[in-house]
């Protein structure tokens, strides 16, 4: 049986394995070892597909792709996908499989254990949703790893980085992390970690794109480019393009149709994402200080995720730091890699010893004596406290006929800058709500309650509450266990989504001829999106088996189809 480790990235993802003393990223069964963090339905064969394959379909057909799932892990939404609402766990579930199946079949045996990253500044609600994805995909999820200190491992292996300390600065497709760290012998040290999980390269994707559209309408005239359709989302893609092209040259174009495009500077680019890059030195800052060190203090730089490609990036991160960064290692696998040193170290093959940090603080919501304040923020696990150790702290009753307590567990943000955990009852800006207990309090008022946190491996915590006056307890974990029959719902859900229609054979060769309109190029916006709507109600149509609505819409695309062909 083998143990893989699975880089669960934003834009991209990638699976590794630990053999014969160091870890290896694996392809995927597409021959890919950088996968699409994509899942989608194939319009030729209404199949299941995940991966590289999909961005090549949803260029034209985006209501059959889903992209960007991590940045919803943990949200309490649904994604529509073929007729069918799928949980964030569930469609980052088929990623996950794809990747466990391609491991399988490069490996020659079947994979059961799995360790995930994810950013440093996840929240508890959605690293709690990685583990249900990993159940769902059928493997038991030994490890949840920050990604940073993936990183770090990785580098470990590489390059001799004892008694030093390493600055790990991980910019990604979706999210920013960066990490402190010290190898001492086989320990690695986590001194401090801070960023931004809602920050980056899709951010600058985004603006660029906003940037060509302006130009298009100013310069020729393009209008009516709505965002979500094909013609939105081949732009996108283009923008990308030439993002990746200005990492290595002074100018790219950005291609709208044979005669209409734009041609982008470098320079242009960089203005686009200052802001947003500008912001990674407060995180730094932030690290720093938390670890209590001078930027002259760090031996070394370390530049994780394909956005650090961008010489925007490491110009500033070597400005910042005074020294140029380092990329040793391939910065899109350093992560995966590192998740199969990691397990390595659980298998017990692998001396190392990870001491690591969370880079939020936990605490509760009180009511402040002094002022009456309610719903302030009182920290129990500072940002960056050690795992594996327990923090205390000691709360009492405030009201004469007060008989309970609801103890509310809180997570903050590294960059949230309020006092309060709440206002109006609700979660401020910054602050999540992880979890909520009644304990009954019975005596005059003063009476204690000592309030236990214990920051986990896998990033979450552990909480025991205890009232002296009666010696009870009640203990609970914010990670809470699997509920194994809704994993099994969703597992089958999963498996069985994609059924081809009873009516699909009748309306194939109609969708193939309205597919190949819109990668003519030859349509006007307004008939592109007509097109576009008329192959998704068709679709929708065919994934829940209306075949009234079916026949109907048979009827007006072949109108359609008609009226572009005079």
């Amino acid at each position: 049986m083998a143990f893989i480790g699975i880089d669960l990235g934003t834009t991209t993802s990638e699976v590794a394995v630990y053999r014969d003393g160091a870890p290896r990223v694996l392809s995927d069964v597409q021959g890919n070892t950088i996968v699409d963090s994509k899942v989608g339905i194939d319009p030729a064969d209404r199949k299941l597909k995940v991966g590289n394959v999909v961005s090549d379909f949803v260029k034209h057909d985006p209501e059959n792709g889903v992209s960007e799932i991590k940045r919803r892990m943990g949200d309490d939404v649904t994604i529509e996908l073929g007729g069918e609402n799928y949980s964030p766990a569930e469609l980052s579930s088929m990623i996950l499989t794809h990747l466990k199946e391609s491991a399988e079949e490069r490996l020659g045996e079947e994979v059961e254990q799995c360790v995930i990253t994810v950013p440093a500044n996840f929240p508890d609600p959605a690293r709690r949703a990685t583990r249900q994805a990993g159940e769902i995909a059928g493997m038991t999820v030994e490890r949840i790893i920050n990604e940073p200190t993936a990183a770090a491992l990785a580098y470990g292996y590489d390059e001799d980085v004892d008694g030093e300390h390493v600055m790990v600065y991980d910019l990604g497709g979706g999210t920013f992390d960066v990490s402190i760290v010290e190898q001492v012998g086989p320990v690695l040290d986590v001194k401090a970690s801070a960023g931004d999980p809602h920050l980056g390269g899709k951010d600058f994707d985004r603006a660029l794109l906003d940037h060509v559209l302006d130009r298009l309408r100013r310069e020729h005239g393009v209008e009516g480019i709505e965002e979500g359709t094909g013609a939105w989302h081949a732009l996108l893609g283009k923008c990308e393009a030439a993002k990746k092209t200005l990492s290595a040259c002074e100018r790219a174009t950005v291609d709208y149709t044979l005669t209409e495009s734009v041609e982008i500077e470098r320079s242009t680019f960089e203005d686009l994402i200052a802001p947003m890059v500008d912001k990674t030195e407060d995180a730094i800052d932030v690290a720093l200080t938390e670890a209590d060190l001078e930027k002259e203090d760090i031996d070394r730089v370390i530049l994780v995720g394909g956005s650090t490609r961008i010489p925007y990036v490491q110009r500033l991160v070597e400005r910042g730091m005074g020294q140029a960064p380092r990329s040793g290692v391939d910065p899109d696998k350093a992560v995966a890699l590192g998740a199969a040193a990691q397990t390595a170290i659980i298998e017990g093959t692998s001396d190392q010893i990870i001491m690591d940090v969370s880079a939020q603080s936990f605490g509760t919501a009180i009511v402040d004596a002094r002022t009456g304040q309610t719903g302030v923020y009182d920290e129990i696990i500072p940002a960056n406290g050690k795992y594996q150790k327990e923090y205390t702290e000691t709360y009492g009753t405030l009201y004469e006929d007060q008989k309970t307590i609801e103890f509310r567990v809180y997570q903050r943000e590294s960059m949230a800058d309020a006092e309060r955990a709440e206002v109006g009852g609700e979660p401020n800006d910054g602050f999540t709500r992880l979890a909520k207990r009644v304990v009954d309090m019975p005596g005059p008022p003063g009476q204690e309650l000592e309030a236990t946190y214990t920051y986990t491996q896998d990033g979450t915590i552990d909480i025991r509450l205890y009232v002296p006056r009666t010696d009870e307890e009640v203990a609970f974990e914010t990670r809470a266990e699997v509920d194994e029959e809704q994993i099994e719902r969703s597992r089958a859900k999963v498996e069985s989504a994609w059924k081809d229609s009873t009516y699909l054979d009748d309306v194939e060769p109609l969708m193939d001829a309205a597919r190949r309109e819109l990668e003519s190029g030859d349509l006007s916006v307004e008939k592109q999106q007509e097109v576009e709507t008329l192959m998704r109600r068709m679709k929708d149509a065919l994934a829940a088996e209306d075949e009234a609505a079916v026949r109907q819409l048979e009827e007006e695309l072949t109108d359609l189809l008609f009226e572009l062909d005079l």
